[in-house]
């Protein structure tokens, strides 16, 4: 700054007025602060040292209360039952819909496998009726050819399989 012009205030001394500053207050404020904080914490540190507290603190003084009290065992499984009924019902939900979605693809599986096995027995019928039709018919033109109308030795073999198959 130069000396023309005046400052904040229009003031000659660099800027102050009449009126303390606002920093300088602030500094001493905290200054005074620190200076107390660090008086208190001097004495409970001494207070500490010259009356020390007792050994248990607030929770381990509650559950020794607690631990002396005896409930009866009704009551001690009616809380166990409270505080763990909802997280065994959880896992059993879970567990439940794991079992439910892998007895549904299971079966999904056997259901797919009958349907196989059911179309291929009954592939393997028409395929057997269809050979013993053809036979039948063999056999009908192997007697309708035969001057004896008797049949011939391994039509005849055929024919009396056919007969015990049917049984």
């Amino acid at each position: 700054m130069t000396e023309n012009n005046g400052g904040r205030n229009g003031s000659r001394d660099g800027g102050r007025a009449d009126n303390p500053d606002l920093i300088d207050d602030a500094l001493r404020l905290v200054d005074s602060l620190q200076r107390k904080l660090l008086a208190a914490g001097v004495r409970r540190g001494v207070d500490a040292v010259t009356n020390p507290q007792p050994k248990n603190d607030v929770w381990e003084e509650a559950i020794r209360m607690e631990s002396d009290q005896r409930r009866p065992p009704l009551e001690e499984l009616a809380d166990i039952v409270r505080k763990s009924a909802p997280e065994v019902a959880g896992h059993l939900g879970r567990a439940g819909l794991s079992l439910a979605d892998a007895l549904g693809r299971t079966w999904g599986v056997v259901e797919r496998e009958w349907d196989h096995g059911r179309a291929e027995a009954e592939r393997a019928r028409t395929e057997r009726e269809d050979r013993e039709r053809a036979d039948r018919e063999r056999d009908a033109h192997a007697r309708r050819e035969s001057p004896t109308g008797a049949l011939t030795g391994d039509a005849e073999a055929a024919h009396r399989e056919e007969q015990r198959s049917r049984g």
